[in-house]
């Protein structure tokens, strides 16, 4: 994905957000004057396939020998299953930590330790 396509997607749908007054806190800690809500693009279904196809392009590349798709809960969870349907690659996402309810999973899908997992 070059990245003025990329850009040029995100800008459409409203997805940076600038704020220099009262910076944005990432998951991370750090602070910053820019955020990209990545979420946004799930509502708008051109941009999400032309950002879908894309990732579907670079995993193929590198990572061809992949046996399964693993995301992040919760924000990867839509992209990784999105990716794995399109590349009919077995799914699975993991969470920061084990539920504290139900069966207690931190990975959720089926997971072989022998798999090659990107």
């Amino acid at each position: 994905m070059t990245n003025e396509a990329a850009i040029e997607k995100l800008l459409h749908i409203g997805a940076v957000k600038l704020n220099t007054e009262k910076p944005f806190t990432w998951a991370s800690g750090w602070e910053s004057p820019i955020y990209c809500d990545n979420r946004k693009l799930l509502s708008f279904p051109y941009e999400r396939d032309f950002v879908k196809s894309e990732l579907c392009s670079v995993i193929f590349e590198e990572f061809m020998q992949a046996d399964a798709l693993v995301g992040v809960a919760t924000a990867g969870i839509a992209w990784g299953a999105m990716a794995a349907d399109q590349l009919k690659l077995p799914y699975l996402y993991v969470r920061p930590k084990p539920k504290e309810h139900g069966l207690s999973n931190q990975i959720e899908g089926i997971y072989r330790k022998a798999k090659k997992c990107c």
